[in-house]
């Protein structure tokens, strides 16, 4: 007899402590993960002017541009980005489906013409080529804790950040003056 209220009392010690241990308390934090994020908006597409052209000519005047040169772009923008700036270039990329960096640089024979117009305002026009880059702004976030959920917690947003494409996407045309 002392044996069977021993085991039931063992067991039942055992089996109230393992209902304690498992609860949980009701003012646990959800678990909201620990990464960091970077998230690209108002992407757009634009055309940066390089060191690449030519004379300045009137209008009426075909200019022809035959030259090796060395053209590149550097992006602007990113200088309160710091050691942050190569994610922020890795997502931006991501997000436009084509590389972007800090700068682009090519050397190579440049052959064009083009016949300066007329426009109002303007007396001269010169063969000016713009390489292509991606506009865009970059907010840094994480998910956090709050009392019963996760909640968006913003760190920095830093708009106006353009940045060459990698590969050789040039467009040549008139800039008047």
């Amino acid at each position: 007899m002392k044996r069977l209220v021993s085991t039931t009392i063992s067991a039942a010690l055992i089996g109230a402590g393992l209902v304690a241990g498992a609860a949980a308390p009701a003012s646990a934090a959800p678990n909201c993960g620990d990464t960091t994020q970077y998230s690209i908006g108002n992407k757009k597409t634009v055309w940066r002017t390089t060191q690449v052209h030519s004379d300045w000519a009137k209008p009426g005047v075909t200019i022809s541009y035959a030259k090796n040169k060395t053209g590149s772009v550097t992006a602007t923008g990113t200088a309160t980005l710091g050691a942050e700036a190569g994610v922020v270039f890795s997502k931006a990329s991501a997000s436009f489906s084509v590389s972007v960096g800090k700068t682009w640089s090519k050397s190579d024979t440049w052959t064009y013409s083009a016949k300066v117009k007329k426009k109002a305002g303007k007396s001269r026009g010169r063969l000016m080529m713009y390489h292509q880059a991606k506009g865009f702004s970059v907010t840094k976030w994480r998910w956090v804790p709050s009392a019963t959920s996760c909640k968006k917690k913003v760190y920095w947003k830093k708009s106006n950040i353009v940045a060459p494409v990698k590969k050789n996407s040039n467009l040549w045309g008139i800039q008047y003056a």
